[in-house]
């Protein structure tokens, strides 16, 4: 799951794994009742590249649950396209990609910024982690 960050306002907290993970930098995760990305200390191999990274139990790290503007997996698929605006559903399973219709026990975590279409593999969103629900919010 490629994500990438634009310019944008980030709201996060640390926390410490209990789960047996492991769990991948980049990934959308469930931390207690807050959907959010895990944020890494970014670090690079001798040739530039950037190190992949994962956390496994009693590990620290870092849940950014607000971002305005973030590149996440979408499920490419007919009939499954966004428009700005539309709301982005999540099925709180690690690595699902985002879809654009509701689902019984999907999380309800932010908005389309952008336009994708149905065979896009990515949608740009705003998450809005510390408000999922599996209801509608008032």
């Amino acid at each position: 799951m490629g994500q990438f960050f634009r310019a944008s306002t980030w709201r996060s907290f640390k926390f410490t794994m209990t789960e047996a993970g492991p769990w991948t930098e980049g990934q959308l995760y469930l931390v207690q009742e807050t959907v959010g990305v895990l944020f890494l200390d970014i670090q690079y191999t001798s040739a530039g590249c950037k190190k992949a990274k994962t956390i496994v139990v009693d590990d620290e790290g870092v849940l950014v649950y607000h971002i305005e503007k973030i590149i996440v997996d979408k499920l490419a698929k007919a009939g499954f396209s966004f428009l700005p605006g539309d709301k982005v559903y999540w099925s709180g399973t690690q690595g699902d990609p985002v879809i654009p219709t509701p689902q019984s026990g999907y999380y309800w975590i932010g908005i389309a910024t952008e336009s994708a279409g149905a065979l896009d593999t990515t949608v740009e969103i705003d998450l809005k982690g510390d408000k999922a629900s599996l209801t509608e919010p008032l």
